[in-house]
C-alpha cells in the first residue's frame, strides 16, 4: 500500500484532504479570527457584561452539532450536509455581523457553534472511508500545519479587519473557506463506510447537553463554589449519558467509549484529558505574560501561537514514523512532553525567564506532535467496523469537551487564588503555578491512560 505524501496529496485523496482541510480550516479561522472583534463589539453594543457568554453559547453549540453529525450525515448525505452545515454557519456570521445589540451576537455564535460541531465531526467521520489506514497519520500531520496557520493568520486578518473596517468586517475572514467548502463537498464526492446509517438519540444528546450547559455555567460562576459545583455536576450529568446510551433510542456512544480496558476508551479518555490539561494552562497564557513581561499584543500573541506551530512542525516529522513499536514510544512520550511543559512554562512565569516559557510552549506542542495523530488513529480503528464512522465523528467532540472542562477548572483556580488582583500587581507566580501544577497533574494521570491505547497491528 502506497503511504507516501504523494498518494495523499494526488487524485481523489487529494481533493478529499482539501475537503477536510477547508473544514477545519474554518473551524480553527472562525476561532481565531474573532478574537480582536468581539472585545470591541461588546463595548460598542453594550455587551461588556455578557461578553463570555459569546464563547459558552459557541461550546454549546458546538457540542450540538457534533453529537448529531454522524445522524445528519447519514440522514441526507455527506455532501448535503457539509453544504447545509455551511449555510448555517454563513447565517450565524451574518447575524453576528449585522447585530443592533450583543444578543443578536451570541444568537450568532450559537448558531455558527452549531455549524461549525457539525462539519468538524463530519470532516472527521470521512476520514475511516476515504483514506487507507497507512495515510490516517500524514491527514492528521496536514491537519495540524492547517490549525497552526489558522493560529497564526486568523489574529492577523481579523486584527486587520478590525483596525481597516469595524469589527462586524471580522467576521468575513472565514469567507474564503465558506465559499470553496460545498465547492469541494460536491467535487470530492466523499464515500462513507458500508456500515448501517447512525439515527439520531435523542435522549443521550438530550443528557449530553443538558451536562455541557451546566459544565459551562462555570465559565460565568462568580465565585469558586458555584464553579466547582457547576463542573461537579456537569461532569456526573455525563455518567447517565454513558450508562443510559441505547437503553432509550439509539446509541450515541460506540462500544466501548470511555470503558477501562479498552483502546477506544483509553483514546477518549487520552484526548480528552491532554486537551483538558492544555486548556487549564492556556486560558490566562497571554495575560499572565503580558502582566509578568509587559509585551505588546503580538509578542504575546506569536509566543502563544508558538506551540501550535511546534505541534504543526512535529507532526509532520512524526508523520514519517511507521514502525508500530517506535509509533507507540513516541505517541506514549506525548504525556511527558506535556508535563515537562507545563512545569517550564509555570515555573517560567514565576521567575520571569523567557527562555524557559518559550522550552516550555516548545515542549508542549511536541506532546500534541508526537501523539495526537496516532491517538486519533488508535481511537478510530479500535471501534467496531459498524461504528468506526460514529466514532470518527465523536472524535472532535471529546477534545472540546475537553477544553471546556479545561476552562472551568482555570477559572476555579483563577478566582480561588485572586488571578486578577495578581494581574495588576504584574506577579501572577502564586496563580501561575497552581494553574500549570494542575495541569502538569492532568499530565500525568494521561500518561496512565497512554499505556492503554494500542494501534492496530499490536
Amino acid at each position: 500500500m502506497d503511504d507516501s505524501w504523494k498518494a495523499l496529496l494526488s487524485g481523489r485523496s487529494g481533493v478529499m484532504l482539501a475537503l477536510i482541510s477547508a473544514g477545519i480550516g474554518l473551524h480553527g479561522f472562525n476561532q481565531f479570527a474573532i478574537v480582536a472583534a468581539l472585545p470591541q463589539a461588546a463595548a460598542q453594543v453594550d455587551g461588556t457584561a455578557w461578553f463570555s457568554w459569546a464563547y459558552t453559547l459557541y461550546f454549546l453549540g458546538s457540542i450540538a452539532g457534533g453529537t448529531v453529525a454522524a445522524a445528519l450525515r447519514d440522514g441526507i448525505g455527506a455532501r448535503s450536509s457539509l453544504i447545509l452545515s455551511t449555510l448555517v454557519f454563513a447565517a450565524g456570521g451574518l447575524m453576528a455581523m449585522a447585530a443592533p445589540d450583543f444578543s443578536w451576537i451570541m444568537a450568532g455564535r450559537l448558531v455558527q457553534g452549531i455549524a461549525d460541531g457539525l462539519i468538524v465531526a463530519i470532516c472527521y467521520s470521512l476520514i475511516p472511508a476515504n483514506f487507507p489506514s497507512a495515510l490516517v497519520a500524514k491527514v492528521f500531520a496536514v491537519e495540524a500545519v492547517v490549525w497552526a496557520v489558522a493560529a497564526v493568520a486568523g489574529p492577523l486578518v481579523g486584527g486587520l479587519l478590525t483596525e481597516a473596517f469595524s469589527w462586524r468586517a471580522a467576521f468575513l475572514a472565514v469567507a474564503p473557506f465558506v465559499l470553496v467548502l460545498p465547492l469541494l463537498a460536491v467535487a470530492a464526492r466523499p464515500k462513507v463506510t458500508e456500515a448501517a446509517p447512525v439515527l439520531l438519540s435523542y435522549a443521550t444528546v438530550a443528557l449530553c447537553l443538558a451536562a455541557s450547559f451546566v459544565l459551562s455555567l462555570s465559565s460565568v460562576a462568580t465565585s469558586s463554589v458555584l464553579q466547582v459545583a457547576a463542573i461537579v455536576a456537569g461532569a456526573g450529568l455525563f455518567l447517565p449519558a454513558l450508562k443510559l446510551d441505547g437503553r432509550f433510542g439509539p446509541k450515541l456512544f460506540p462500544g466501548g467509549a470511555f470503558r477501562l480496558g479498552s483502546t477506544l476508551g483509553h483514546g477518549f479518555w487520552v484526548l480528552l484529558l491532554m486537551s483538558a490539561s492544555h486548556s487549564v494552562g492556556s486560558v490566562y497564557l497571554a495575560l499572565m505574560v503580558g502582566a509578568v513581561w509587559g509585551f505588546g499584543p503580538a509578542v504575546v500573541g506569536y509566543i502563544v501561537v508558538l506551540m501550535a506551530l511546534t505541534w504543526s512542525v512535529v507532526a509532520i516529522v512524526a508523520s514519517r514514523v511507521v514502525a508500530l513499536g517506535p509509533r507507540h514510544r513516541w505517541m506514549r512520550s506525548g504525556a511527558l512532553f506535556q508535563f515537562a511543559g507545563f512545569l517550564a512554562v509555570g515555573t517560567a512565569l514565576a521567575t520571569a525567564s523567557v527562555p524557559l516559557l518559550l522550552a516550555g510552549q516548545v515542549a508542549i506542542g511536541t506532546g500534541f506532535g508526537v501523539a495526537w495523530a496516532s491517538v486519533n488513529e488508535a481511537a478510530m480503528e479500535a471501534a467496531a467496523r459498524s461504528e468506526r464512522d460514529l466514532a470518527s465523528a465523536l472524535l472532535p467532540v471529546i477534545s472540546t469537551a475537553g477544553y471546556a472542562i479545561g476552562a472551568g477548572l482555570a477559572g476555579t483556580i483563577a478566582t480561588a487564588t485572586d488571578l486578577v488582583g495578581a494581574l495588576d500587581s504584574g506577579n501572577p507566580a502564586g496563580p501561575a503555578l497552581w494553574l500549570y501544577g494542575t495541569a502538569a497533574a492532568g499530565a500525568v494521570v494521561t500518561l496512565l491512560f497512554g499505556f492503554g491505547v494500542r494501534l492496530k497491528g499490536t
